[in-house]
């Protein structure tokens, strides 16, 4: 097997909402995600993070991405948790969402 490529564009598959969903982006040694609504008018950042690149073709992978609090620290519905775990496994991209008290995992695919 090869090694994943996970840059480029990713798009929530498992959003309860037909107007909103989540979008993250992988790019050089960065991860940033997005809510999306208003069937895409509106973009709101969630997460800007460090990102490592898989080296083998292990799966699941996981990486902690630590959070860019400059990128961050003025959005208003950004996480503010120091890290963030990201799984990768069977082409997804999944990691924890938590919004006053609730938690949802957000599952990706690659656009």
């Amino acid at each position: 097997m090869k090694v994943p490529d996970l840059a480029g564009a990713w798009k929530q598959n498992n959003s309860a909402s037909d107007d909103g969903w989540m979008a993250a982006n992988i790019s050089g040694g960065t991860v940033t995600a997005n809510f999306v609504t208003d069937s895409g008018d509106t973009t709101s950042l969630f997460w800007v993070g460090t990102f490592t690149a898989p080296t083998d073709d292990t799966s699941p992978y996981t990486w902690t991405s630590t959070r860019d609090t400059a990128a961050t620290d003025t959005a208003l519905l950004a996480s503010t948790d120091a890290t963030k775990v990201f799984t990768y496994e069977d082409d997804e991209i999944s990691f924890p969402v938590s919004i006053a008290g609730s938690t949802t995992i957000v599952r990706l695919s690659k656009e």
